[in-house]
């Protein structure tokens, strides 16, 4: 099936297959990085938070009041930044879904990464380490114990999906999301690990160099899970050319060349009409390196892990505070 196409024919059919995916997106991988941690990992963590702030202040009746009660008697919250900056937007989260009468009283950062997914140590961790640090967020000294337990704690968890990612065949687009926004989320807990302890006192320089190594491990894993992701993908697209052969068939459908993801128990088609070269292996690679190379959640993964190495002194060295804010009336 093929023969007499040109390579450019191949190379059309493929483009114009992820330009159609960009617009009917079920064919596309949801892998990337999860909106919460790309909001609060940057150096403008805490502007972020407080602009979350206002506009839940200015949206949610008796917003700061609830707030006011969840948080205990704290008006102002130390290093509200990184993931202290997160913690406390999840916080405010659970008061507004609470203060609308929302029956869920979950995280939506843990149900866009995990989604149905009913074993996870890295679920498990993520979920400890937000009570926990809700719990401690004030004091700084039980919160470091924590994060140094609990991090040790993801990072095994973490090894233990990449293996069996990688060498299991366990390979899958929840367990790719699921590692790399665990080891987005483990970076976050050592750079606020650092933070915590620059504010008593301790050298940055102490910690910058086992966090950049820390990146460097993660850039080397990601690289080997990508190449084994792009091999499982291309596994499950299906390129197959649909045509009629009666009548009453033919006056609903057009020949048309179909790809098809076939990851999930709901199958996911698009189609392009009247197209040479609807080769199912070809086709199949070339959707697929335009996903890979050109689509943002999968393509920027490695630039937001190197973020990190880059801002890196910037985001330990921020400490800024989170207050109670007021209503305005």
């Amino acid at each position: 099936m093929g023969s007499g196409h040109s390579q450019e024919d191949y190379d059309k059919l493929s483009l114009q297959f992820y330009e159609t995916a960009l617009r009917s997106t079920c064919v596309l991988p949801d892998v990337g990085i999860d909106e919460s941690l790309l909001k609060y990992s940057g150096v403008n963590s805490n502007a972020a938070l407080q602009a979350y702030s206002n506009e839940l202040v200015n949206s949610v009746p008796d917003f700061v009041e609830k707030l006011g009660s969840s948080l205990g008697s704290f008006t102002s919250i130390p290093n509200a930044v990184g993931l202290g900056a997160l913690v406390i937007s999840m916080i405010m989260e659970i008061t507004m879904k609470r203060s609308t009468e929302q029956s869920e009283d979950s995280y939506s950062m843990l149900q866009r990464v995990f989604g149905e997914e009913k074993a996870s140590g890295v679920r498990d961790t993520m979920s400890e380490y937000l009570k926990r640090h809700h719990l401690f967020i004030k004091n700084d000294q039980r919160l470091r114990e924590e994060i140094r337990r609990l991090e040790a704690q993801l990072s095994d968890h973490l090894t233990i999906l990449r293996n069996s990612l990688l060498h299991d065949g366990q390979m899958s687009s929840r367990g790719f999301k699921i590692w790399v926004n665990g080891a987005s989320f483990h970076i976050l807990m050592l750079i606020h690990e650092a933070r915590l302890n620059v504010r008593a006192g301790k050298r940055a320089s102490d910690y910058t160099g086992t966090i950049q190594s820390a990146i460097t491990l993660y850039l080397r894993h990601l690289d080997n899970l990508l190449n084994e992701y792009k091999r499982y993908k291309i596994s499950k697209t299906y390129v197959y050319w649909f045509s009629c052969y009666t009548p009453d068939c033919a006056m609903v459908f057009s020949p048309h060349c179909v790809l098809s993801n076939q990851e999930s128990k709901r199958t996911c088609e698009i189609s392009n009409y009247d197209q040479p070269g609807c080769s199912g292996s070809e086709i199949s690679q070339g959707f697929n390196d335009n996903v890979f190379s050109k689509y943002t959640p999968i393509s920027s993964l490695k630039s937001h892990f190197s973020k990190f190495k880059i801002n890196i002194n910037s985001v330990i060295n921020q400490h800024d505070d989170f207050t109670l804010p007021y209503h305005s009336y």
